[in-house]
């Protein structure tokens, strides 16, 4: 067995490592028990994405496999369930996106999801959050979503206001605090998301191998415990604004993508970093609705066993024993104020 935690993130973009390098820069990690009888850390981080974009069910768990992970981080419910009827030991064990606070902002002269069909929309890239959320109420609309509406790539939240304004697209995607600005100057809010999904939408998740589960259970707490309190450290606003934007700095700097050394900081205020949608206690919430929704729009075959798919112990486990620490009492409490103010 090997004696460290290998962990990494599914996706390479750059706001998919940030809440691990917080994590760990914070000691997170060891202060949770990922350190060995020396005080050492153990754990590895492997940085760079193990999947493809857009090829996730494909290829992330040869390159688990390959690559000897523990623990991929942000992987789509929708790829794990695919996985396991492929017949692949993976499991979810934590929440990571667990909600969506973004606006779908169009021209003013669109007045409600209907008005779509033909037009459009901007969005980061084809299979992504965006794309993946207004799928299905694309489709109640009478709409067929794959056929009937022009997917713009490229448009991330930090530029395409410029581009709607531009008239480049017809619609993109916003924070709450830069939507309410557009609509401020004329622009219509075609569709509020946390609105619609007020019981959460996991759209990213935490997944382990069956093995690291069976042999390394307690590391893999531990890991869990630390990102949960990565989650709260860096919503905490606006004390960690600072490191958090130098974090996403270096990491888009040290990015082999051009594109994501380019891309405007999403952490770009302590509004937007605020709003990150991190699950304050790790749960993945509303998982059922998000796997129903992957199979009305295709991307699965049927509903998989959600017994099986969901391995949620050991995150249940971690956040009672931070709930109970005494020394994170007042970060606890501060990250449920936010909760109960946000809504998640």
């Amino acid at each position: 067995m090997a004696k460290k935690l290998r962990i990494g993130p599914a996706c390479y973009h750059v706001l998919h490592l940030i809440p691990i390098q917080i994590a760990h820069e914070m000691n997170f990690f060891c202060d949770e028990g990922l350190r060995d009888e020396d005080g050492k850390p153990s754990y590895e981080i492997v940085r760079g994405g193990m999947a493809p974009f857009m090829f996730e069910k494909e290829t992330l768990a040869q390159r688990m496999k390959e690559l000897n992970i523990d623990i991929a981080m942000d992987v789509k419910p929708s790829t794990v369930a695919y996985l396991q009827k492929q017949g692949h030991d993976l499991y979810i064990v934590a929440g990571w996106r667990n909600n969506m606070p973004h606006h779908l902002v169009g021209q003013s002269d669109l007045k409600s999801i209907e008005d779509l069909k033909g037009k459009r929309i901007g969005v980061i890239d084809i299979e992504d959050i965006f794309v993946t959320v207004i799928r299905p109420w694309l489709k109640r609309a009478g709409m067929d979503p794959y056929k009937d509406v022009n997917w713009v790539r490229g448009n991330n939240p930090s530029n395409a206001a410029e581009r709607l304004k531009a008239g480049v697209v017809d619609a993109i995607f916003q924070d709450p605090s830069d939507a309410e600005v557009l609509c401020a100057e004329g622009f219509s809010d075609l569709f509020d998301v946390a609105a619609h999904y007020p019981n959460g939408r996991p759209d990213r998740v935490n997944v382990a191998t069956g093995k690291a589960l069976q042999e390394k259970p307690e590391m893999v707490k531990a890991c869990i415990k630390g990102m949960i309190r990565a989650y709260w450290y860096m919503r905490k606003q606006p004390e960690t604004f600072a490191q958090c934007l130098q974090v996403e700095r270096r990491l888009r700097m040290e990015s082999d993508d051009p594109d994501e050394r380019r891309r405007n900081p999403t952490c770009a205020s302590p509004a937007h970093v605020e709003h990150l949608p991190f699950p304050y206690n790790g749960l993945p919430t509303n998982l059922e609705g998000y796997l129903r929704e992957s199979v009305e729009v295709g991307v699965l075959d049927e509903p998989p066993d959600m017994e099986k798919l969901g391995q949620l112990k050991l995150v249940q486990q971690g956040f009672i024993e931070l709930e109970g620490r005494e020394d994170l009492k007042e970060d606890l409490k501060r990250i449920k104020s936010l909760v109960g103010r946000l809504g998640y």
